[in-house]
């Protein structure tokens, strides 16, 4: 019980780490006083160019990858044969892998989007639910070069692979299986309620696309 609440714990400080804003002071400014004011992969590639973003986007990913691989590792290796018990533990430390990105305590609470470090997280989780994930986002960035409407996109992707790993391998839902649902639910609303701005500026269309010189 205790190694466990300190997984959790660990995890919280592990996602809290800002590295956009680290990056951004590497640099002499602050993130959060530039381009979208987010310490966020895709504004870091915005005011710090890719040098910098594309580093951030790893270790954001990195930061919700590693940790969740490890305790998956503990738990003897696949997710999707976990107790509840065991899923417990294990969906608590993605939360506050998640959490901490979104919510550091480094920065007032304040955080960025939760998008690369969910994406770090399914890929500890299930390949085959990040791999589609990624193509998900990969498809709409090719057709709309909106890197938020790419990120909320991937979440629909994200839901319906998870839906098809942990129920329609055997026909039933368990109780871990709807553990995991639950969460994954949770934080997609989490990662849309964090792109509200994004949302209001794409339906105003002002919302700025990448790769281009306006975005840049």
């Amino acid at each position: 019980m205790v190694e466990n609440i300190l997984y959790v714990v660990a995890a919280y400080l592990i996602g809290s780490v800002p590295f956009g804003y680290l990056a951004g002071r590497l640099n002499g400014l602050d993130l959060r006083e530039h381009g979208s004011c987010n310490i966020g992969a895709t504004n870091a590639v915005r005011v710090l160019g890719k040098k910098w973003g594309i580093p951030v986007f790893i270790c954001d990913f990195l930061k919700g990858y590693l940790p969740l691989l490890y305790m998956k590792m503990h738990l003897g290796g696949d997710a999707t044969l976990f107790s509840a018990e065991d899923m417990g533990w294990f969906l608590g430390v993605m939360f506050a892998l998640v959490l901490g990105h979104t919510f550091t305590c480094f920065l007032h609470f304040k955080g960025g989007k939760g998008v690369a470090t969910t994406g770090g997280c399914l890929f500890a989780v299930s390949p085959l639910m990040g791999g589609v994930a990624l193509a998900c986002w990969v498809l709409m960035m090719l057709l709309t070069r909106y890197v938020s409407l790419s990120s909320m996109f991937a979440g629909v992707g994200m839901m319906c692979t998870a839906v098809y790993v942990f129920c329609c391998r055997d026909g039933s839902m368990s109780t871990a299986d709807a553990m995991v649902l639950g969460l994954l639910g949770f934080i997609f609303v989490l990662v849309v309620w964090k792109h509200r701005t994004n949302i209001v500026r794409l339906c105003k269309g002002t919302e700025p696309k990448a790769f281009t010189k306006k975005s840049l």
